[in-house]
């Protein structure tokens, strides 16, 4: 073992400690030398410069009577005082348009410093100050001018400055070499003998010999270090067995969720196998039930990620603490994000499956209490059954995943067994999604448009932009079907950008072909109005396609609102600081109030087109209809209807007080250029004939 007598002499510590102690040191006393002269310099400059404006202050009204006397004698004389002051160069008083009259000089200074002196003061420092009596009338006799030279201020100061920096180096030193033979007393020998201590410990046996500790250092930082390290050798003797149980924990860790100390993933699929190993010879049947959290994404970025956590926590405990009231019949686990399985044995019939998803619906219906706020959740389960289903544990848990997924694209807080068909549908489901998410890139994205009326005037006054997916092998994709797709994948921020910019360009093209009071109106996300730039965007394209604001209406749906009620509030109210118009669409399908009209800053409300069908024969339908009108009216904001399809609705709406309407009445969703020969013919065609220019035949998607 090597100790400190092996190590080269420029290598040990205590020697680079004396280098690196010395050269700061240096440093050091330098540093606030250079700081004590910079001071003192500007000290010296403020000296002569007072020292200068007290002489001309003493010889200057003096020197006002020997100018207004024009007395070169006594002016003489008043400067030659000035000459006792070792300092001055020049003194003279001069007259306006006259020669000086009087003039004393003295030669500069050959001062050994001057060179740096006059670098650090300069030469020479001229002052003047005009020779005028203030009273009575300000009358000026000429100036008083002094020259000074720095080179004996700057003498005195450089000598000082000398002995400054030596001294301050000398000090500087002086103090480093104490702390170093301080340091060396008490540290460097005590860490030498423990050195050497050291290299007579056995490796073998470790525990049986002990540094001893070192003289006046029982309570300091090295005597921590003593007891430490012995502490230290001691414990080796017992590493094996701690070594042991840390293997255990680490076991146990790799089986449970760190968050909900749930089984996880893969001691499911162990727990799993083992109840089927189980129950092979016998009639036992095992249902797996696997839970997935609605819209917890939604969640999470509605509460803070600490927030979030907790609930999860929460809802973990509530699953086990019921699954635990069956005893050892159930099994919960977690498989990832917000995904819970429960696996169920011995059950005989499919309805007790059935029963447990019921039962734990109920109970994660039930609030829970975040942040002092009840927050209440819902779930979508899937049921697949061993060995009905399958007998592969992995094809189980899937297939109940697969159960969820396909429950959740239907609805939500529901329960689902599985079928043969959901692998296809699930395939065919993921590939689609994949399509979508190159659908942008490929050019198969388009948009058409459906005119807006205004009832008064029948005017054609606006278009609604609506987006179409013509996938290359299956046609047209319902937007029912691919939107809720983007907006899960987050497809939906580039794919409504891109909508937004095309639909601002075509309105550019034509108001440019003299359409040129015509409106556009397009669907923002829920996912884009909480981008926080999304109200520089529609800046940005309001300025590059030139549209006057109040011709881009921006709509947005009541669910999308309610995602996060505070953010929707602001975004809402930055962008209807831009000018344009907001709609909120779907009016009436959500969670209409009147408390969200009062906060929101909405210019029109469009009537879901669920509430135009069968008006004015459904009774129903026309009480709802006429409440929201009148609610528009009472708020001062108008109504479009939408789903217009027959000239019943139209005449029942404008008597209801409607503003506007749209719908297959007036034309189906049409692309550009069709659109803009709509327009020609309905400018050009009387308002009694204006409906039905365009033959309506089935759109993918509902008007």
């Amino acid at each position: 073992m090597e100790t400190s007598t092996g190590i080269d002499a420029e290598q040990r510590l205590s020697a680079k400690l004396l280098k690196a102690v010395l050269m700061s040191a240096c440093l050091l006393g330098i540093a606030i030398s250079c700081v004590q002269i910079f001071f003192d310099a500007r000290q010296s400059s403020n000296i002569i410069d007072s020292e200068a404006l007290q002489m001309l202050s003493m010889i200057r009204e003096p020197s006002i009577q020997a100018a207004s006397r024009l007395e070169p004698t006594m002016a003489r004389e008043i400067l030659s005082g000035l000459m006792e002051h070792q300092s001055v160069h020049i003194a003279a008083i001069k007259i306006p348009d006259k020669p000086e009259l009087a003039v004393v000089k003295r030669g500069l200074s050959n001062s050994g410093y001057r060179q740096l002196s006059d670098y650090i003061f300069e030469p020479i420092r001229i002052y003047r100050i005009p020779l005028q009596r203030e009273i009575p009338s300000h009358q000026s006799y000429g100036e008083l001018l002094l020259a000074i030279d720095t080179a004996y201020h700057g003498q005195e100061f450089i000598q000082r400055s000398l002995i400054v920096m030596v001294s301050g180096i000398f000090r500087a030193i002086a103090m480093a070499l104490l702390l170093y033979l301080i340091y060396t007393f008490i540290l460097t020998k005590p860490l030498n003998r423990l050195i050497v201590s050291l290299s007579q410990i056995n490796p073998d046996a470790p525990g049986s010999h002990k540094l001893p500790m070192p003289k006046g250092h029982q309570n300091n930082e090295l005597g921590l270090w003593v007891r430490t390290a012995n502490q230290l050798l001691e414990s080796i003797d017992r590493n094996l067995n701690l070594r042991q149980k840390a293997e255990a924990q680490i076991m146990r860790l790799s089986q449970y969720d760190y968050l909900t100390r749930l089984p996880n993933r893969k001691t499911l699929q162990k727990q799993l196998q083992s109840l089927i190993d189980k129950l092979s010879s016998s009639d036992g049947n095992i249902a797996i039930l696997c839970l997935g959290l609605d819209d917890f994404k939604s969640l999470n970025a509605q509460l803070n990620f600490k927030a979030a956590e907790h609930t999860l926590v929460k809802i973990a405990d509530r699953l086990r603490n019921h699954i635990g009231n069956i005893g050892n019949r159930g099994y919960i686990g977690r498989l990832g994000e917000d995904q819970f399985a429960i696996i169920l044995s011995k059950i005989t019939q499919p309805y007790e499956a059935a029963e447990m998803a019921q039962a734990l619906l109920k109970q994660l219906a039930l609030p829970i209490t975040v942040n002092e706020e009840k927050i209440t959740i819902s779930g979508t389960v899937g049921i697949t059954l061993f060995p009905d289903d399958g007998q592969q544990v992995d094809n189980l848990l899937q297939q109940a995943e697969f159960a969820m997924i396909m429950a959740k694209s239907r609805n939500h807080n529901r329960y689902q067994f599985y079928i043969a068909t959901i692998d296809t549908e699930i395939r065919q489901r993921k590939k689609l999604e994949r399509d979508l998410h190159e659908a942008l890139e490929h050019h198969e994205l388009s948009l058409v448009y459906q005119p807006q009326i205004d009832f008064k005037t029948s005017r054609m006054v606006g278009a609604e932009a609506l987006l179409r997916w013509k996938h290359p092998e299956k046609g047209l994709i319902s937007p029912e079907m691919f939107i809720p797709m983007a907006e899960n994948n987050l497809d939906i921020i580039p794919i409504g950008d891109w909508v937004l910019e095309s639909a601002c360009h075509q309105l550019h093209e034509w108001h440019k072909a003299g359409f040129h009071d015509l409106r556009m109106a397009v669907n923002l996300s829920a996912i884009q109005l909480r981008d926080k730039n999304i109200v520089d965007r529609i800046n940005y394209l309001l300025r590059k396609y030139q549209i006057p604001p109040r011709l881009l209406e921006i709509e947005v749906t009541e669910t999308s609102i309610m995602e996060d009620i505070e953010l929707s509030s602001e975004q809402l109210n930055r962008i209807k600081a831009t000018g344009i118009t907001l709609a909120m669409d779907d009016f009436g399908t959500g969670y209409s109030s009147l408390s969200y009209l009062k906060q929101f800053p909405f210019d029109k409300l469009k009537i879901d087109k669920t509430f135009v069908e069968g008006l004015p024969e459904n009774k129903e339908n026309t009480v709802i209809v006429e409440a929201i009108i009148q609610l528009g009216q009472s708020f001062g904001i108008e109504v479009i209807a939408e789903g217009v399809e027959t000239k019943e609705q139209e005449t029942h709406l404008i008597n209801s007080g409607c503003t506007e309407g749209q719908g297959y009445f007036y034309s189906k969703p049409v692309p550009d250029q069709e659109f803009a020969e709509f327009l020609r013919a309905w400018k050009s065609t009387p308002a009694n004939s204006r409906k039905r220019i365009f033959p309506n035949e089935p759109d993918v998607s509902d008007n």
